[in-house]
């Protein structure tokens, strides 16, 4: 694994931020993005939906309705 050591302001930036943030390299060209982990709260709701009787719907079934939804 590598490991990038961020500067103060960095880590500062990245701990504030509320949203996924972009790295760019000094060329402005993006290299990748940093998301904070989820909240214990968040994973908790995750959980409990796995856990539930459902109703489950495959991907293709949601993209189907996605797209019927698309044309009204």
């Amino acid at each position: 694994m590598i490991r990038i050591i961020l500067t103060d302001e960095q880590v500062k930036a990245a701990q504030q931020s509320t949203e996924t943030v972009e790295l760019l390299d000094q060329h402005g060209q993006l290299v990748g993005y940093v998301s904070r982990p989820p909240e214990a709260s968040v994973i908790a709701e995750a959980i409990r939906r796995l856990n539930s009787d459902g109703p489950w719907h495959t991907t293709p079934q949601v993209i189907q309705h996605l797209e019927s939804l698309e044309q009204e």
